[in-house]
């Protein structure tokens, strides 16, 4: 039920409540694709909660609200300039690479997910009887699910045409998950130690061959 509360929410926050003032947008196939897609994300992932948020403010420093205020803010720049600003590049060549991309995106997502099983947190938080996964999507990049979330909402803006939205996806997120990661690589590494430094140096963090 959280995870339904927790897409319907963001859904109406991020693409029905910018729409109000174009309703007949509600609708369009182009924010119904987008819906889709965000209500994938929610519903494929442990529900977040704020009473988990206050919990784990030591280690997370809160970059989950980071994250998540640069997914939501991505997603309603992108409808607004697209409902209203005129500024959006339609294409439909556009259209096809946001959508390879919202699925390449939510398919890794939710098979990061599938393989770290319990250890996947919305927040920074180690288990008592944490066990460092490194195969699968894991044995490619360390953090997967971070590049799935990423290439998705870059792909929502690219799907719709807005390159401003597009500059801020790619940038905000860049740096929410860099704070994101350095938090959580601490905390790895007080857990693995030596284990954890060497996945370090022979997988990069979140973009394959890069970073």
């Amino acid at each position: 039920m959280k995870r339904i509360i927790l897409a319907v929410s963001s859904i109406l926050i991020s693409q029905i409540l910018p729409l109000l003032g174009n309703p007949q947008l509600i609708l369009h196939k182009q924010n119904v694709v987008i819906m889709i897609a965000n209500a994938a994300i929610w519903l494929t992932q442990p529900p977040v909660s704020g009473s988990e948020t206050v919990q784990n403010k030591s280690r997370d420093k809160f970059s989950v609200l980071l994250i998540l205020c640069f997914s939501l803010g991505s997603i309603i720049i992108a409808v607004i300039d697209w409902a209203y600003l005129n500024l959006t590049l339609t294409s439909g060549y556009l259209s096809i690479i946001g959508l390879i991309l919202i699925i390449f995106g939510i398919l890794l997502r939710f098979w990061s997910i599938q393989v770290l099983g319990k250890f996947f947190t919305a927040t920074v938080q180690i288990k008592e009887d944490h066990v460092l996964i490194i195969k699968g999507p894991y044995s490619i990049v360390r953090h997967p699910s971070y590049l799935g979330a990423w290439l998705t909402i870059t792909g929502a803006t690219v799907y719709f045409g807005s390159y401003i939205a597009f500059i801020v996806a790619v940038m905000g997120m860049g740096i929410s998950y860099y704070i994101r990661i350095n938090l959580e690589e601490k905390a790895l590494i007080e857990m693995f130690g030596e284990q954890y430094k060497n996945y370090q140096q022979r997988v990069k963090g979140i973009i394959p061959f890069i970073w």
